[in-house]
C-alpha cells in the first residue's frame, strides 16, 4: 500500500503471515530470566553482517521491486548491508513467488530453514506497492507484528476478527489467526513503551474489527511505508558500523563492555596463514560471528551460537595472512556485573 493509497482500506484485505517459531527449549540449570534473555535477542543479527538474498524463480517486475524493498532499509543508514546472490547455497535468504500468501519467518531464524527451501514468500503483485516487500523483511530483520505490540490497547471483536480471516482471500485457521493478530508479543521483545500504528509491521483493519481505542472502531489504516518509529527501531538495534574497530591480537585477551542484547566488533589480521581459534569467555551467551573484509564486500566464514549452553562458544577456522577479518559479538545474556572477554589465538 502507498501513502497515497492509505487513506481507506476495504474488507477483504490479504494479509502476511509471519511463519511461527519453535519453542525454545533449555535444560533445568538455565534460569528463567536468562531463558528469557536469550529468547527475547535470538531474533536478532550480529551487526556488520551482510545478508545475502536469493530469488527462487518469479517475475522480473516482482525482483525488481524486493531490490527496491532492500534498498529502502538499506537507506535507512544501518549496520547491516544487503546483497543479491545468484547461488542459492550462498543465500541466508530465499524469496519465492507462489500463490500461498505473503509471509517470513523471524529473524535469525531463517538460518534454520533448509537451504532448498524459502524462507520468504511474496504470495501477490508487489510491483506497484512495495510495503508488503518492505514489511516481509522488516521480519527478517527480527521485528514482529505491530498491532500485537502489548502496549497498543487494541481490543478485538475477537469472533469478528477470527470470521473476516477465515473468509477469502486468507482462509486462515483459527490458529494462525490468533498467531498473527490476537496473540500479544511479550513486552521485552518490543523497543520502547509505546504503539505505533502507522509502523510498517502494522496491519490496516476495516471496520468492525476493532472494540477499543473506539476512534479505530471504523477501521484503522497505516499511513504506508516506514515510519518514524520504525526508523528509530532499526537505528537502534542495528546501528551504523563504526569505521575502525579494535585490533585483535594473537593470545591477548579483549574485555567486552556489554550487556543483554548489545554487541561489540573487534577487526583482526593475521600476520601467517594457519587455523585459529576464536573463543569467549565469561558467564555470557552470545552469537560470534566471523568474516572477511575486502572491497567486495563482506563474506561470512564461520559463526557460533552458545546461548543456553554451560560452555562458550568457540570457532575454528582458517584464516589468511594478510587479509582482514571482522569478529562480531552479540550478547544475549550476562550475568550482572559479570566480566566478559574475548581472545584469538
Amino acid at each position: 500500500m502507498s501513502k497515497k493509497e492509505s487513506k481507506a482500506k476495504p474488507a477483504g484485505q490479504r494479509y502476511c503471515g509471519l511463519a511461527p517459531t519453535p519453542e525454545r527449549r533449555f535444560s533445568a540449570n538455565v534460569s528463567p530470566g536468562r531463558a528469557r534473555a536469550i529468547i527475547d535477542n535470538q531474533a536478532k543479527w550480529v551487526n556488520g553482517t551482510t545478508l545475502s538474498y536469493y530469488f527462487i524463480g518469479g517475475p522480473n517486475s516482482q525482483k525488481a521491486a524486493m531490490r527496491k524493498a532492500f534498498k529502502a532499509w538499506d537507506d535507512v543508514g544501518i549496520g547491516l548491508k544487503f546483497n543479491e546472490v545468484s547461488d542459492r547455497d550462498d543465500s541466508q535468504i530465499r524469496i519465492a513467488f507462489l500463490d500461498d500468501g505473503s509471509w517470513s519467518y523471524l529473524g535469525r531464524t531463517i538460518l534454520t530453514i533448509p537451504k532448498s527451501e524459502a524462507t520468504m514468500n511474496i504470495g501477490w503483485d508487489i510491483s506497484v506497492d512495495l510495503d508488503t516487500a518492505v514489511h516481509e523483511i522488516g521480519h527478517t530483520l527480527g521485528m514482529p507484528h505491530e498491532h500485537q505490540n502489548p502496549f497498543s490497547a487494541l481490543v478485538w471483536n475477537e469472533d469478528k476478527v477470527y470470521a473476516s480471516l477465515a473468509a477469502p482471500p486468507n482462509r486462515w485457521s483459527r490458529e494462525q489467526t490468533f498467531w498473527n493478530i490476537i496473540r500479544k508479543i511479550p513486552a521485552s521483545e518490543v523497543t520502547g513503551t509505546s504503539w505505533d500504528p502507522d509502523s510498517i509491521m502494522h496491519y490496516p483493519f476495516e471496520a468492525g474489527l476493532i472494540l477499543e481505542p473506539a476512534k479505530y472502531a471504523a477501521g484503522l489504516t497505516p499511513a504506508g511505508g516506514l515510519s518514524d518509529k520504525d526508523i528509530e527501531w532499526i537505528r537502534k538495534t542495528y546501528p551504523k558500523q563504526a569505521s575502525a574497530l579494535k585490533e585483535l591480537k594473537p593470545f591477548v585477551s579483549e574485555t567486552m563492555k556489554i550487556e543483554a542484547g548489545g554487541q561489540v566488533g573487534f577487526a583482526f589480521t593475521p600476520t601467517e596463514t594457519r587455523s585459529y581459534t576464536v573463543k569467549t569467555f565469561g558467564s555470557t551467551d552470545a552469537v560470534v560471528v566471523i568474516a572477511e573484509e575486502s572491497k567486495a564486500g563482506q563474506q561470512y566464514l564461520k559463526g557460533v551460537d552458545d546461548s543456553g549452553e554451560d560452555h562458550n562458544g568457540e570457532i575454528k577456522v582458517r584464516l589468511e595472512k594478510g587479509k582482514t577479518y571482522s569478529v562480531q559479538v552479540r550478547v544475549l545474556y550476562k550475568v550482572p556485573d559479570a566480566n566478559a572477554a574475548i581472545m584469538v589465538w
